[in-house]
């Protein structure tokens, strides 16, 4: 089923720690043999495309004090990340931000001082510009790392259940006769679409996204699920991964689209074209981070196949903690509408 059909909705910050051991499968880089010969293939990486598209975006937050006393407190507004494939360039905002804070996962917020009198509103106003990179990589004879580049960087986090039996025992039937990290990678996310049922629903993790249905493994939930899943996988075979989460553009091929969310009495409801999504990244040392959807077309597993319209506006891989995308934070303020609109005005080859 097409992405276009399959909106993920609006997640759930989740505060929570959760330490776990880590547990992934050792592979020998082992020579090729032809004729009597023995051989390295050479690793081959090189851009098929790659394009720039500039989005200006406009994201608003009505806030309100619902108290019967004044507040002021911290507000936290992120915005998309100035990484990985994406530059990101704030233009104005309608009220002045303290400063900016960057967690160590890279997730950049703006924090905002806000006093609010009983009963009163406020809308923040961020206006950024936005440059994206579409981009189509082709990478042959990738080396598997060893033990000490990896260890660290593939451990189980609260979501990410590389301890778990039956995921081991997953991954060595998917990807364990792999030969590279990209082929493994690629097996794995074909397991993932072939066995996924699909269903919108709040944030649960790889542990209790794995189902039984007539007798086979299922995997059941939607984007946070998939990229839940596949990072799980995909670490146990001792490749680094991550999830990004950030906005997918629906109605990307229009000059204008505005999403938006509307909160009343703690109950979301979310425009028709809204593209809160999530996706996994792998760590290709050779040339950093590279995206992984498996949405986007119905069965089509894209490794290095990356479309203009994701927006990405945070990461997950060093916490423990879950750091889904909350876009506007408070402790006693409440958070009513956000609203985010996106103005193409230009593309170029790179």
């Amino acid at each position: 089923m097409p992405l276009r059909e399959l909106v993920a909705g609006l997640v759930l910050m989740t505060i929570g720690v959760f330490i776990s051991s880590w547990s992934f499968i050792t592979y020998e880089s082992l020579p090729q043999e032809t004729g009597g010969n023995t051989f390295f293939k050479e690793t081959r990486i090189q851009y098929l495309e790659r394009r720039g598209y500039t989005y200006l975006l406009d994201q608003s937050f009505l806030l309100k004090n619902p108290l019967n006393n004044t507040v002021a407190e911290l507000v936290y507004v992120q915005i998309p990340v100035n990484a990985s494939n994406q530059f990101v360039k704030l233009i104005k905002t309608s009220v002045t931000p303290l400063y900016k804070k960057v967690d160590n996962d890279g997730v950049e917020m703006l924090v905002f001082n806000v006093s609010l009198p009983a009963r009163g509103t406020i809308w923040i106003n961020t206006t950024l510009q936005v440059t994206v990179e579409a981009y189509s990589l082709l990478m042959e004879n990738i080396p598997w790392l060893n033990i000490s580049q990896v260890e660290e960087n593939t451990c189980g986090k609260k979501y990410w259940a590389v301890e778990n039996e039956t995921y081991i025992a997953l991954a060595k039937e998917i990807g364990l006769n792999a030969r590279d990290p990209i082929s493994a990678s690629l097996a794995v996310g074909k397991w993932i679409v072939d066995n996924l049922i699909y269903t919108l629903m709040w944030r649960r993790g790889a542990e209790q996204a794995l189902v039984i249905e007539n007798g086979s493994l299922k995997v059941f939930g939607d984007c946070e699920e998939v990229a839940d899943v596949f990072v799980t996988l995909t670490r146990i075979l001792g490749i680094r991964s991550r999830v990004a989460h950030g906005i997918y553009l629906l109605e990307g091929d229009k000059e204008v689209t505005t999403m938006w969310i509307k909160i009343t009495n703690g109950n979301p409801e979310w425009s028709e074209n809204w593209g809160g999504h999530a996706w996994p990244q792998i760590y290709v040392p050779q040339v950093g981070w590279v995206d992984v959807e498996l949405l986007e077309e119905e069965g089509v597993v894209k490794i290095g196949n990356f479309s203009q319209y994701h927006v990405k506006y945070g990461f997950e891989e060093k916490s423990f903690l879950g750091s889904t995308i909350s876009y506007c934070r408070s402790m006693f303020l409440e958070i009513n509408e956000l609203y985010f609109t996106f103005r193409r005005i230009e593309s170029w080859g790179l």
